[in-house]
């Protein structure tokens, strides 16, 4: 969920945090009806319906064909982190209870950058495809440059001049340059500050971050991200072995399981509310060889439906799942698919939703007093579009340093 805005904020969220600023305490929206928690909830739930009825009523498959990881790392020698342990346990999880591919790459010192651009380079060209999930993951430190606005990868924090990567160089290619949805998972400090824009496609585009806007995350251990993301990774497949959770499930058990240090999801590609989805694979010989069951499309039609009621629920869903691939196909248009892009309320937020969301978040807001002159990042200032998670105040137990290093 995301807060209004209030400006001219300055708040003290815990005697262990002082935050000032004249923002929200949560990535903003455009869309005042996000303060709804359940709006997310509900759409989450819809777009599940519409997924598994299109695929019944079109005779698709009910998910992805495969889905390829790419986890990133660097060289254990030069990892100030030593991350490794952690990835080891997260990849063993992906590979053994999920099916997933999983390729491994471990930066080094030298060229580092040019080394993960060709790995990256070849990942995606061997496994892009519009039936596919890719999903990308990084466990390192990271540090968001306030000069260039970009987000940098690097083995340590105490070298200046030491190796490093920049992200954004990456994440460009992924919004721009490939077919499959794609999922990255960022576990690193400042990963939400990037700055981009792009263009919307008939895809999606997530990003799950172990921090918020400005802030660190924890190094690994018992209270890290990744250990927080493999715990509940494990759950929802063993509470749903033969169904599907999404990124937004993920999100709302790691937000109530690290309060003080909440993740956040995010939408790099605007004009899509779809959620991805996973679910456990069949063992890779069971599975339908090759990709192409289902061509790649040569137009996507975007239409919106303004409904005249608030009122939109499963059956609706049903019948329209049934009837729209045959109205298509009548005059003359054959469809490949029907993806879900999201269905959002409208209207001006009412003043007992408004209510509801102070006093559900009194505690985050001790003290209002005039802005501060220097303002902290907002979403739109840092590219992040939008956001699908769930309200929760920004605490933090580890030091920042001042030049956005961790």
């Amino acid at each position: 969920m995301i807060p209004p805005e209030f400006p001219n904020l300055r708040a003290q969220s815990s005697s262990r945090l002082r935050v000032e600023t004249d923002l929200p305490l949560t990535p903003l929206s455009s869309n005042a009806s996000d303060v709804r928690s359940r709006d997310d909830q509900d759409a989450t739930r819809l777009q599940e319906t519409w997924d598994k009825s299109i695929a019944e009523h079109m005779d698709l498959p009910n998910g992805y064909h495969n889905v390829h990881i790419l986890t990133i790392q660097w060289k254990n020698e030069i990892d100030q982190l030593h991350v490794k342990e952690e990835v080891d346990e997260l990849t063993t999880v992906f590979k053994d209870i999920f099916n997933y591919d999983v390729t491994r790459v471990e930066l080094g010192a030298e060229k580092s950058e040019q080394q993960l651009d060709k790995e990256i380079s070849d990942w995606i060209y061997k496994y892009d495809n519009s039936n596919n999930l890719l999903i990308l993951y990084y466990a390192g430190h990271g540090i968001f440059n306030d000069k260039t606005k970009v987000l940098e990868f690097t083995p340590t924090n105490e070298a200046e001049d030491g190796p490093r990567v920049i992200w954004n160089r990456v994440e460009s290619r992924l919004q721009l340059s490939v077919d499959a949805d794609v999922l990255a998972i960022m576990d690193c400090c400042y990963a939400s500050d990037m700055l981009r824009n792009v263009p919307e496609f008939g895809r999606t585009y997530e990003m799950l971050c172990a921090s918020h806007i400005g802030l660190t995350t924890a190094q690994p251990g018992a209270r890290s991200f990744t250990r927080c993301l493999i715990k509940h990774l494990k759950e929802l497949a063993a509470e749903l072995p033969h169904s599907f959770f999404t990124t937004f499930d993920i999100l709302e058990r790691m937000q109530k399981d690290r309060p003080d240090e909440p993740p956040a999801l995010w939408r790099r590609i605007p004009g899509s509310h779809r959620h991805i989805r996973l679910s456990k694979l069949k063992p890779s010989a069971e599975r339908p060889k090759g990709n192409k069951e289902i061509p790649s499309h040569e137009r996507f039609l975007h239409l919106g439906f303004a409904l005249k009621n608030e009122s939109f629920n499963e059956v609706h869903i049903e019948r329209l799942t049934k009837k729209l691939p045959a109205l298509f196909s009548e005059v003359g248009v054959p469809l490949l698919d029907i993806r879900w892009l999201g269905c959002r309320k409208t209207g001006q937020l009412r003043f007992d939703e408004l209510a509801q969301f102070v006093l559900k978040h009194r505690k985050d807001f001790i003290a209002i007093s005039p802005a501060m002159t220097e303002r902290k990042r907002t979403a739109d200032e840092s590219g992040m579009d939008e956001s699908s998670e769930d309200g929760a105040p920004f605490q933090n137990t580890h030091k920042q340093l001042r030049l956005h290093e961790f």
